[in-house]
């Protein structure tokens, strides 16, 4: 039996948790402070928040999620960053440390199954909360605009969410095979 299955689903993990919430304090305080709380809604930021719980109650789901999302907009970040976006410190909090946490806490707590479905629907949930609860201004999650500079590439916004969502879906479903691959299923 592996490691990641002899836990269970069950297993609190505090530690992590708190490490986790640490993560998202300190970089939702910097937005806070710089006036910005309104990037607290953006995919990767609420990831965080909800890895913690996940890691507070034991619940599988609720850590493999907020690693999935983060594997697809970590990798925006890092593209964001190098053509010319500034690096806001705290960030590392949410697109580095937080995820080598989750990763810890899914090895102990093991994967769940379609995690992908749940990442999925999850993000297509926020982007509808997002665009209820957000503003155009900032566009957080794109749910309001596509991204300036993409315009040429979409005949509308609506083709290019579609498209978030799939290319999204598409990534969500490659690092959830490798994970049951790599850790097991997890049971059901």
């Amino acid at each position: 039996m592996s490691r990641a299955l002899a836990v269970g689903p069950r297993a609190t993990l505090p530690w992590h948790g708190v490490v986790t919430l640490a993560c998202w304090m300190i970089h939702g305080g910097n937005h806070v402070l710089r006036g910005t709380a309104h990037d607290l809604l953006w995919a990767c930021n609420v990831a965080v928040p909800v890895l913690a719980l996940g890691c507070f109650v034991g619940a599988r789901v609720a850590c493999a999620v907020p690693l999935l999302w983060l594997s697809f907009g970590t990798p925006i970040w890092m593209f964001d960053l190098a053509t010319g976006a500034n690096l806001i410190p705290t960030s590392l909090f949410v697109h580095v440390l937080a995820p080598l946490v989750g990763i810890a806490a899914i090895r102990r707590l093991g994967w769940p199954p379609r995690a992908w479905l749940s990442a999925t629907l999850a993000s297509a949930g926020l982007l509808a909360l997002t665009r209820l609860a957000g503003s155009p201004e900032p566009n957080v999650n794109l749910a309001f605009r596509i991204h300036d500079g993409w315009e040429r590439a979409f005949g509308s916004h609506a083709l290019f969410l579609t498209t978030l969502l799939g290319a999204s879906a598409l990534v969500f479903v490659t690092v959830d095979t490798a994970a049951r691959r790599l850790l097991g299923r997890g049971g059901p």
